[in-house]
């Protein structure tokens, strides 16, 4: 996996990483205080909870950029139900759940794959965020074309243009919303090639970027690896 930006976006690495210090380092001077109440309390510790997590959140990012560029992104695999994989994804996106239809073909449809991964994959394009204030949950469509299991999923996207959609797949988001590090479609395509499969975008209006998954049934395994299973 060549990664060319990877050199400037260090800078913005560091940066990132040292966001959630601040918060937490306040958190932490502000517990100290004697006579401090249990409401204050228990508002601090949330405070710390939620930048522990995000903290967490980009050292994973970090770690599987690593994991990609050596080719070890992918383990185990097994038969993934699809139907089941968007039902868990949908019920975890709670608070902004996406718009999925199934083609009927797809209920009861499995694919081979690693099991963590594939729903690290689903996850990142069920629940994308590409811009700032977005309000309409993602919609999304699954269906099988030409042997291969395609999900679509349009997004909103201010100043959407092809090469700004392409370019989400291959480079980290400038101005990630989610408080990440911005490479969540950036692994999702690496986990995709990963698995014989391939990702592509486009926008298809100015505010609406639509992004590609297509994955083979057996997940890009080798002969010798299905003879295996």
């Amino acid at each position: 996996m060549s990664v060319p930006w990877a050199h400037d976006w260090m800078d913005r690495v560091a940066h990132d990483l040292r966001g959630p210090l601040a918060p937490m380092q306040t958190a932490v001077y502000l517990l100290r205080e004697p006579g401090l109440g249990d409401a204050q309390r228990h508002e601090l510790l949330a405070v710390l909870e939620r930048q522990i997590q995000r903290l967490g959140g980009m050292i994973d990012e970090f770690g599987d950029l690593g994991r990609a560029q050596m080719d070890r992104l992918v383990g185990r695999r097994e038969a993934i139900d699809i139907e089941s994989l968007v039902a868990d994804i949908t019920e975890r996106l709670g608070a902004r759940p996406p718009q999925v239809s199934l083609a009927p073909e797809v209920r009861g449809f499995a694919i081979e794959g690693d099991a963590l991964r594939i729903a690290q994959l689903f996850h990142a394009l069920l629940g994308v965020r590409l811009a700032r204030g977005a309000v309409a949950p993602v919609r999304a469509r699954l269906e099988l074309a030409g042997g291969c299991l395609r999900l679509t999923c349009t997004a909103y996207c201010s100043g959407a243009t092809n090469a700004l959609v392409g370019a989400l797949l291959t480079s980290p988001h400038p101005d990630p919303p989610d408080d990440s590090l911005g490479l969540g479609l950036v692994l999702a395509a690496a986990i995709a090639r990963a698995h014989g499969g391939r990702m592509h975008g486009r926008a298809s209006a100015s505010d609406t970027a639509e992004l590609v998954l297509e994955l083979p049934p057996d997940g890009g395994s080798s002969p010798q690896e299905r003879a295996r299973g």
